[in-house]
Protein backbone atom coordinates (compact mmCIF):
# COMPACT_ATOMS: atom_id res chain seq x y z
CA UNK A 1 0.00 0.00 0.00
CA UNK A 2 0.91 3.34 -0.69
CA UNK A 3 1.02 6.27 2.14
CA UNK A 4 -0.25 9.15 0.76
CA UNK A 5 1.93 12.04 3.01
CA UNK A 6 -1.50 14.23 2.37
CA UNK A 7 -3.61 11.45 4.28
CA UNK A 8 -1.29 11.40 7.15
CA UNK A 9 -1.38 14.94 7.73
CA UNK A 10 -5.12 15.08 7.75
CA UNK A 11 -5.66 12.05 10.00
CA UNK A 12 -3.11 13.93 12.42
CA UNK A 13 -5.04 17.05 12.50
CA UNK A 14 -8.01 15.49 12.98
CA UNK A 15 -6.39 13.69 16.15
CA UNK A 16 -5.38 16.66 17.40
CA UNK A 17 -8.89 18.67 17.00
CA UNK A 18 -10.55 15.81 18.96
CA UNK A 19 -11.64 16.76 22.86
CA UNK A 20 -8.85 16.48 25.00
CA UNK A 21 -11.32 16.14 27.77
CA UNK A 22 -12.95 13.13 26.01
CA UNK A 23 -11.33 10.05 28.64
CA UNK A 24 -9.58 11.99 31.55
CA UNK A 25 -11.29 10.33 34.79
CA UNK A 26 -13.19 13.23 37.01
CA UNK A 27 -15.55 11.96 39.93
CA UNK A 28 -19.56 12.26 39.96
CA UNK A 29 -21.19 14.21 42.87
CA UNK A 30 -21.85 10.35 44.14
CA UNK A 31 -18.56 9.82 44.35
CA UNK A 32 -18.00 7.51 41.85
CA UNK A 33 -15.05 7.49 38.62
CA UNK A 34 -16.57 8.69 35.27
CA UNK A 35 -14.60 9.81 31.89
CA UNK A 36 -15.05 13.70 31.66
CA UNK A 37 -16.93 13.36 28.53
CA UNK A 38 -19.58 11.07 30.44
CA UNK A 39 -19.80 14.16 33.02
CA UNK A 40 -19.76 17.03 30.55
CA UNK A 41 -22.40 15.75 28.33
CA UNK A 42 -24.67 14.47 31.01
CA UNK A 43 -24.00 16.00 34.22
CA UNK A 44 -23.67 12.56 36.13
CA UNK A 45 -22.51 9.45 35.90
CA UNK A 46 -23.90 6.31 33.62
CA UNK A 47 -25.18 5.18 37.32
CA UNK A 48 -26.93 7.94 38.40
CA UNK A 49 -28.30 8.73 35.13
CA UNK A 50 -29.52 4.74 35.33
CA UNK A 51 -30.63 5.75 39.23
CA UNK A 52 -32.90 8.45 37.72
CA UNK A 53 -34.53 6.70 35.28
CA UNK A 54 -35.31 4.44 37.66
CA UNK A 55 -36.62 7.09 40.43
CA UNK A 56 -38.72 8.29 37.17
CA UNK A 57 -41.05 5.06 37.25
CA UNK A 58 -43.14 3.85 39.86
CA UNK A 59 -41.96 0.02 41.39
CA UNK A 60 -44.97 -1.76 39.79
CA UNK A 61 -43.70 -0.60 36.50
CA UNK A 62 -39.94 -1.96 37.25
CA UNK A 63 -41.23 -5.29 37.99
CA UNK A 64 -42.93 -5.33 34.55
CA UNK A 65 -39.52 -4.23 32.67
CA UNK A 66 -37.76 -7.08 34.64
CA UNK A 67 -40.50 -9.66 33.38
CA UNK A 68 -40.65 -8.11 30.49
CA UNK A 69 -37.00 -9.01 29.68
CA UNK A 70 -37.01 -12.56 32.03
CA UNK A 71 -35.17 -10.79 34.56
CA UNK A 72 -36.72 -12.63 37.71
CA UNK A 73 -35.66 -14.62 40.79
CA UNK A 74 -36.93 -17.41 39.05
CA UNK A 75 -34.22 -18.05 35.90
CA UNK A 76 -30.47 -17.39 36.33
CA UNK A 77 -28.96 -14.42 36.18
CA UNK A 78 -27.46 -15.47 32.83
CA UNK A 79 -30.59 -16.51 31.15
CA UNK A 80 -32.18 -12.93 31.88
CA UNK A 81 -32.77 -11.25 28.27
CA UNK A 82 -34.25 -14.92 26.80
CA UNK A 83 -37.19 -13.05 26.13
CA UNK A 84 -38.40 -8.83 25.29
CA UNK A 85 -41.79 -9.06 24.64
CA UNK A 86 -44.96 -7.64 27.09
CA UNK A 87 -48.59 -8.60 25.90
CA UNK A 88 -50.78 -5.55 27.80
CA UNK A 89 -54.12 -5.36 27.22
CA UNK A 90 -55.91 -2.41 28.89
CA UNK A 91 -56.07 -0.74 32.37
CA UNK A 92 -53.32 -0.28 34.25
CA UNK A 93 -51.11 -2.56 32.87
CA UNK A 94 -51.18 -0.35 29.33
CA UNK A 95 -50.57 2.55 31.55
CA UNK A 96 -47.93 0.75 33.13
CA UNK A 97 -46.32 0.32 29.80
CA UNK A 98 -46.87 4.24 28.50
CA UNK A 99 -44.84 5.36 31.10
CA UNK A 100 -42.02 2.62 30.39
CA UNK A 101 -42.41 4.21 26.95
CA UNK A 102 -42.20 7.94 27.95
CA UNK A 103 -39.00 7.29 30.34
CA UNK A 104 -37.26 5.29 27.33
CA UNK A 105 -37.04 1.59 28.55
CA UNK A 106 -39.70 0.48 26.46
CA UNK A 107 -41.10 0.59 22.70
CA UNK A 108 -44.93 0.18 21.50
CA UNK A 109 -44.96 -2.90 19.34
CA UNK A 110 -47.91 -3.72 17.11
CA UNK A 111 -51.56 -4.52 18.36
CA UNK A 112 -53.05 -7.87 18.30
CA UNK A 113 -56.53 -7.74 19.04
CA UNK A 114 -56.58 -6.07 22.18
CA UNK A 115 -53.22 -6.07 23.34
CA UNK A 116 -50.61 -4.41 22.17
CA UNK A 117 -46.94 -6.21 22.59
CA UNK A 118 -44.53 -4.00 24.27
CA UNK A 119 -40.46 -4.17 23.78
CA UNK A 120 -37.62 -3.18 26.07
CA UNK A 121 -35.03 -0.92 25.03
CA UNK A 122 -31.19 -0.93 25.24
CA UNK A 123 -31.81 1.86 28.01
CA UNK A 124 -34.50 -0.36 29.24
CA UNK A 125 -32.27 -3.62 29.52
CA UNK A 126 -29.47 -1.58 31.14
CA UNK A 127 -31.89 -0.60 33.78
CA UNK A 128 -33.23 -3.93 34.78
CA UNK A 129 -30.13 -5.31 35.29
CA UNK A 130 -28.95 -7.37 32.55
CA UNK A 131 -25.11 -7.64 31.53
CA UNK A 132 -23.57 -7.22 27.67
CA UNK A 133 -24.67 -10.87 26.98
CA UNK A 134 -28.08 -10.58 28.23
CA UNK A 135 -28.68 -7.12 26.38
CA UNK A 136 -27.39 -8.79 22.80
CA UNK A 137 -29.87 -11.93 23.81
CA UNK A 138 -32.94 -9.55 24.44
CA UNK A 139 -31.96 -7.33 20.97
CA UNK A 140 -31.71 -10.12 18.94
CA UNK A 141 -34.68 -11.76 19.90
Amino acid sequence: MITNPAQITRHHLANQAAPAYSLIRKVCACGKASTSKQLTQHGKCAACALAAVRDAIMPGDFAKLQHMLGAVQQHPKSKWGWRNYFAAGSGQQHEAMQRLVAAGLATAGSPVGDMTYFHATRLGCKAAGLDGAGIKRAMEG
